[in-house]
């Protein structure tokens, strides 16, 4: 930043070799030493319209002159208590009849009296306010026949002693200058940075696609160039005059104005002009004032227009969430809990991570979360990171610039990350993610910014990460799988869906829907499916979970068409799931896998390890069944209940 130029007046060589001494290590600052003189404001006026000088200082009369003429920041260096006294001091070895001549800008500043009873020195003061004032009090001085005077002012030490007195030259002690520099430089940058805002202010007004009218104690302060054009008036004509003047002058403004109260998207005419105003009230230290903001109506549904057409061309790319919460089926109370803690995360920003077995709808539930939150207007981008290879993935989800690998495509690509911005990003399997990309995702989610492939520049982006996964990330992370930063990046908001085994009674709800939606409104009733055939499906486990309950619907709807027994394929389908698709279960429950009937399978290991493994696997094929649990593995329910606890 340029250093700030400050002018001193120097009304004698002692204050110049002063200043000088004082201004030596003042790096903030510029000072120029300029000699008084005759034409001194003259030069100054130049000097202020050329931007040579941001600020002054001077003494006495010279500074007060200045003051009245110049716009810039005057800083007196008035004489101290001490340097008069000092100046009638010396004045006193001349003679005993001592005056003091000098320049009141402050009458009450100084006291006269004080300085007498110290000194032990008896003088008449002669002050005045004006140059003309100077010539007579001049004449007092001469006219009671002092023998020595002390004088403020250079003009007036030269001319007593012009008359064959004896002058003194009251001198500005290195306080009083230093403290005159110090106040000039801070009013000068206090100045710079009002000018500099002054100058966004009107940048801010003169760039805004509204109109601005505001008022301030009665008058006009601000009319914007959109003002000047919806309304026809210039602003000079209306800035700095009173509101009620202006408004009979014009009746553009007395309805902009209005009756003065606060008022939200008003609809008003301008003639054939439809606007629409907004008044806001305000209260400006001691003043009060009224600023109208205000539109053309067809503008602001064009703008509308557009913003329905953008979002119309986001759908068509696929980028909508259409699953909301009233779309998941179940009344099991496992689900419901599901469904208020996700709710409560929709109305947060932070990061969530969704954790359940395949099948169970993470998706659905990243979408329902988008949808309940404040960026349901934005974009949904959902991307799975197990199907695509890594570097096909990071193109994906940063973008590329053009040139940036062969086969790219002209102009570039914009990543995921850029087209979900002002909404969410889904990502499905985050714990296949490769190590390379967990590291640039963790960086995505700390500086929220995107670096394209092959790009110089950074890309900030607003999006709120949901991701999902079936894996044990903890786990993964033991084994150095999946960074712990970003596992912590990412578990801000913990939602764990049930598997469907869990809640065995949403099994007959989940068959009504998804026969209805694949063989039409009404079709449960025509196909006569009653409730005793549908709980038949909670006698099964379910290990695909919802996704399996919905393959199998869809294969009763295409083989039963030809069946005249419905019922019996029903039940070949479910007897062909039980028998043929449920293999012995090893405890890798993420991959879908649960034991055949009376068949529990378990690793070898100490007895304790063994025993753990027994009660994990009999605890997910009773389903909570303790009685039925107990008496297959021959122990007491009170025993049970003990071992169950120790597992938690």
């Amino acid at each position: 930043m340029n250093r700030v130029t400050i002018g001193v007046v120097a009304p004698c060589k002692d204050f110049a070799a002063t200043v000088e001494k004082l201004t030596g290590n003042m790096e903030d600052a510029e000072f120029l030493i300029l000699e008084e003189h005759g034409e001194l404001i003259i030069s100054l006026h130049e000097w202020e319209k050329e931007g040579k000088v941001e600020g002054i200082v001077a003494r006495g009369l010279t500074a007060a002159e200045l003051k009245k003429q110049l716009r810039i920041p005057v800083v007196a260096a008035e004489p101290s208590s001490f340097d008069l006294a000092e100046a009638l001091w010396r004045a006193r070895a001349f003679a005993h009849e001592i005056a003091l001549l000098c320049f009141e800008s402050q009458p009450s500043r100084v006291d006269f009296d004080r300085i007498a009873g110290v000194l032990g020195v008896k003088f008449k003061v002669f002050a005045y306010r004006t140059r003309e004032e100077a010539e007579d009090v001049i004449e007092q001085v001469l006219y009671h026949r002092v023998g020595a005077v002390a004088c403020t002012e250079p003009g007036d030490y030269r001319k007593i002693g012009s008359y064959g007195l004896k002058a003194v030259l009251v001198q500005s002690g290195r306080e009083v200058v230093c403290d005159a520099l110090k106040k000039a430089l801070k009013l000068c940058q206090a100045r710079r940075r009002d000018i500099r805002l002054c100058r966004y202010f009107q940048a801010i007004l003169g760039s805004s696609y509204d109109g601005i009218l505001a008022v301030e104690d009665g008058r006009v302060t601000i009319f914007n160039p959109v003002a000047e054009k919806v309304t026809g008036i210039k602003a000079v004509e209306v800035l700095g005059k009173p509101a009620a003047e202006v408004c009979r002058a014009n009746g553009a403004c007395q309805v902009l104005l209005g009756d003065g109260k606060e008022v939200k998207d008003l609809l008003v005419y301008l003639e054939d002009t439809a606007l629409m105003v907004n008044r806001v009230p305000v209260r400006l230290g001691m003043s009060n004032g009224l600023i109208v903001t205000f539109q053309i109506s067809e503008k602001v549904r064009r703008m509308g227009s557009r913003v329905t057409k953008a979002r119309e061309e986001t759908g068509g790319k696929g980028l909508v969430a259409r699953y909301k919460f009233s779309d998941i089926v179940g009344r099991s109370a496992v689900i419901r809990e599901a469904i208020r803690e996700a709710k409560r995360y929709a109305r947060s920003d932070a990061p969530v991570l969704i954790t359940g077995e395949s099948g169970t709808g993470k998706e659905l539930f990243a979408q329902s979360i988008h949808n309940e939150s404040s960026r349901r207007g934005g974009p949904f981008v959902a991307v799975n990171c197990a199907a695509l290879p890594e570097s096909l993935l990071e193109s994906e989800l940063f973008g590329y610039d053009e040139g940036a690998f062969t086969g790219a495509r002209k102009g570039g690509k914009q990543g995921l990350f850029v087209l979900a911005h002002g909404g969410t990003i889904f990502l499905d399997e985050i714990g296949d993610l490769s190590p390379g990309l967990q590291a640039k995702l963790l960086r995505v989610l700390q500086e929220k910014v995107v670096m394209p492939l092959g790009g110089q520049t950074v890309i900030p982006v607003d999006v709120r990460v949901v991701s999902a996964t079936n894996q044990d990330l903890a786990r993964a992370i033991a084994e150095g799988r999946f960074r712990p930063d970003l596992y912590y990046r990412l578990n801000i908001l913990h939602l764990h869906l049930p598997p469907l085994r869990e809640r065995l009674e949403d099994v007959p709800e989940l068959f009504r829907h998804f026969l209805e939606r694949l063989a039409g409104p009404g079709s449960t009733r025509a196909l006569q499916i009653d409730d005793e055939l549908l709980e038949e499906l909670k006698k099964y486990p379910w290990p695909g979970n919802v996704r399996e309950l919905e393959g199998f619907v869809e294969r009763y709807v295409a083989l039963g068409e030809e069946d005249v027994n419905r019922h019996t394929t029903f039940y070949r389908l479910l007897e062909r799931l039980v028998k043929q698709e449920c293999t012995p279960f090893t405890g890798a429950t993420q991959n879908g896998r649960l034991p055949q009937a009376g068949i529990l399978t378990v690793r070898l290991g100490s007895l304790e390890e063994m025993e753990k493994q027994l009660l994990q696997q009999a605890s997910k094929l009773f389903q909570g069944s303790k009685n039925e649990m107990a008496r297959m593995l021959g122990i007491s329910r009170t025993t049970l209940w003990k071992k169950l606890k120790e597992l938690e």
